[in-house]
């Protein structure tokens, strides 16, 4: 259809909404309610436009002016945009030549800012808030009101790691829908009417799990993350745009450091993966990254007790432990999130040693060519077994729970995603006829699903695979939905299911998908598990596994805790651990290298979709602490080799030639892999329980609660209780 825009004319998609017809046609229009993921309201009335349309006779023909031209039939007031459909013909004027809606648009912020508190300069939002913005582009530049404006709650704690300031809530009704809409929870809505309204929750405050989104989202200073106010202005941080590897997911984010340190971490959008949702374990979880961390090199003395050194001191300490033990049975074993340039180093020196004993954790066996996220958002039906996907993945939860709305993705134009696409409605319907989920556990997505059988993963693989005669009726159901949606059916395999499956069953769970045409997600157990076994870097025949370290002569382990999660922590004899922390392992080390956390790296992880990632280094103070390229070179250093991998651009070279597709251009979005190779060997001698919620994200402590301990942190360094309601020292924010 044919749209005009400022004399500009477009042609657009059917359905496409005004306010993206503005931005296609390069001008702008200031909104606070309107977000490309959410539904379209027209609550701020701040995108308001001129628009008129030609009218038809009865004859079906147009009506035409003196000119002969189609007349244009004007609306007799500014209209809201985000709501309104763009049909054929219509032209559309903006503030930039209608003097109409310049007023309109400068009257609108004038009641916006009515009742809004002048507390700019205390404001954590200040340099990042769109009110600013807008009252910049589009205000009268001054104020016709004297008196005082409205006093509401200040520092009111919505959760642990949310604080509300009811004065700066422009009603906007942005957080409201998110609720509603993405991880479907009625936990937030307005309260009162007219100049009285503001938003709380119910009495058990927010669900942790994606509650943090709204602090992205929130166009003002209303909605704080409570673990970095006051950290910093936002023109003083550092923002690296990187991935997020504390799941396999990938999500993109922006971390914001200042001083060195980590103080926040954002969402960043890609439609393709996380769109603009993160999880909170992602969100909060990067407060240990700059604490407590290990800067220098430690060495054991004679004394028994490991002391700080320099990286030459090390290197010679490894160089005397390693004499006399057979460097071809030497174990080596990383942790699932390590980069790929990192596995290649690895890989190379496993090769110079002739060890077999190499090996990653966790990993589980894969099944198949995953589909991509946006698949499993666009599918007909999903079949979950033995996965709780809060604990394991949980931005999957957010695209199934996409895929019971009708899979409806925000269409995508010149200027990015729609801004508002109209065909998202508030509170939208589910269909939970298109879910079935499987497992021992109740879930989150088994309250909502038409089917929810608690039977343990494995034995419902056996079902579905054809080895075995269905005990439970819903059973036969599943396996008959599965067979009728074919290509655009997903089963997604958790550990559960993967943990307790042989090679035999996974075989024949890949026989029963490439029959029925059933996409198989199996989720890895690590942020790079697809992409280190990809790269072989697995126990070969007669070597030893990460479950048998203990077997070793002598062992190389990075950024792994055996002895957190009750395994033996050391070889039979020399033992070198490279960690970011002092973990229960690293303290029974000889030699222990300072690690860098994966926010402090450049590099390539492949996600739980096979796309590959770029991670970017944030601009933290690391000291001497090195990622494993370089410990692997300081190992090979004081083992005699040299490495051919002398940095991060020969590693990548090396990555293009084994994945035969170059990870040093990456787009944005990052690239789904063209050949990934896959393995269906189980992990043996260990059992991955997923912990993403149950244990602190830290790798210095290996149980206790989650939300509590990162509570802890940011209470002991505001000193302030979290629903106390004080005000801080140093601003009245």
């Amino acid at each position: 259809m044919k749209v005009t825009v400022d004399g500009i004319e477009l042609e657009l998609p059917a359905g496409t909404s005004a306010i993206d017809a503005v931005f296609q046609a390069g001008r702008d229009v200031p909104y606070f309610c309107a977000h490309s993921y959410l539904s379209p309201v027209g609550a701020c009335r701040m995108c308001l436009v001129e628009t008129g349309s030609p009218r038809k006779e009865k004859d079906g023909s147009l009506t035409l002016d003196e000119a002969g031209q189609p007349k244009i039939f004007w609306m007799p007031k500014p209209m809201a945009s985000c709501t309104m459909q763009a049909t054929e013909g219509m032209h559309i004027r903006t503030a930039k030549t209608s003097d109409v809606v310049a007023k309109a648009q400068a009257g609108m912020m004038e009641f916006t800012l009515l009742n809004h508190p002048l507390d700019c300069p205390t404001c954590d939002k200040g340099g990042a808030c769109e009110l600013q913005d807008r009252a910049f582009e589009y205000g009268y530049g001054a104020s016709r009101y004297g008196f005082d404006r409205r006093h509401a709650d200040k520092h009111y704690p919505l959760s642990d790691f949310v604080i509300l300031d009811q004065e700066r809530c422009i009603h906007c009704k942005r957080c409201v829908r998110y609720f509603e809409e993405v991880p479907g929870q009625e936990v937030l809505d307005f309260i009162e009417r007219g100049g009285h309204t503001f938003i709380d929750t119910d009495e058990g405050g927010l669900p942790l799990g994606f509650q943090g989104n709204i602090t992205d989202i929130c166009p003002v200073g209303a909605l704080l993350d409570n673990v970095a106010r006051f950290r910093g202005r936002n023109w003083e941080y550092d923002h690296t745009p990187t991935t997020c590897t504390l799941c396999p997911v990938g999500c993109s984010i922006t971390v914001d450091a200042r001083n060195g340190r980590i103080e926040r971490v954002v969402a960043r959008e890609n439609r393709d993966v996380n769109e603009m949702w993160i999880c909170d374990a992602g969100r909060f979880g990067h407060v240990s990254a700059s604490d407590a961390r290990l800067l220098t090199p430690l060495v054991r003395g004679q004394d028994g007790e490991l002391h700080e050194a320099t990286w030459d001191d090390a290197i010679a300490a490894m160089t005397r432990g390693f004499m006399g033990h057979p460097l071809g049975e030497l174990g080596l074993y990383v942790g699932a999130d390590s980069t790929l340039e990192e596995g290649v180093a690895l890989e190379t020196l496993a090769g110079a040693l002739g060890t077999r004993s190499v090996d990653h954790w966790p990993r589980q066996p894969s099944v198949g060519h995953p589909p991509t996220l946006t698949e499993v958002a666009t599918a007909d039906a999903v079949v979950i077994v033995g996965a709780d996907l809060m604990k394991e993945a949980p931005v999957v939860q957010l695209r199934v729970l996409e895929m019971l709305r009708g899979g409806l993705l925000p269409a995508e134009f010149a200027h990015g995603t729609a801004i508002a696409d109209l065909r998202l409605v508030e509170r939208p319907p589910r269909n939970p006829a298109k879910l079935a989920v499987i497992g021992a556990e109740t879930t989150d997505l088994a309250r909502q699903a038409r089917i929810a059988l608690p039977i343990p993963g494995p034995e419902a693989l056996r079902v579905l695979a054809g080895l075995a005669a269905p005990r439970d009726p819903m059973l036969v159901a599943v396996t008959e939905l599965l067979g009728k949606v074919g290509p655009k059916g997903v089963l997604i395999l958790g550990a559960e299911a993967l943990a307790g499956a042989d090679a035999g069953l996974l075989s024949a769970v890949a026989a029963m998908a490439a029959r029925t045409g059933t996409r198989v997600l199996a989720l890895p157990a690590g942020a790079n598990s697809l992409g280190l076994a990809a790269l072989n870097l697995l126990p070969q025949a007669g070597g030893r596994g990460y479950a048998q370290l203990d077997q070793a002569p002598a062992a190389f382990i990075s950024r792994l805790d055996p002895v957190g999660q009750g395994q033996p922590g050391r070889a039979r004899g020399f033992t070198v651990v490279h960690d970011t922390h002092l973990t229960a392992t690293a303290a029974q080390a000889d030699v222990v290298l300072p690690a860098v956390t994966n926010y402090e790296k450049r590099g390539t992880t492949v996600n739980l979709e096979g796309r590959l990632l770029e991670l970017q280094q944030a601009a933290m103070s690391t000291a001497e602490a090195a990622d494993l390229i370089r410990a692997l070179g300081a190992l090979g250093e004081a083992l005699g080799l040299k490495s051919r991998i002398r940095g991060l651009r020969s590693a990548q070279t090396l990555v293009a030639e084994r994945l035969g597709q170059p990870v040093d251009r990456l787009p944005e979005r990052g690239a789904v892999a063209t050949s990934l190779p896959r393995s269906l060997a189980p992990a043996a001698g260990l059992r991955h329980t997923p912990a993403l919620w149950a244990q602190p994200l830290t790798r210095r402590e290996s149980h206790g609660d989650w939300a509590a301990h990162i509570g802890s942190l940011v209470d002991s360094r505001w000193e302030l209780p979290l629903h106390g309601g004080a005000q801080q020292p140093g601003g009245d924010d």
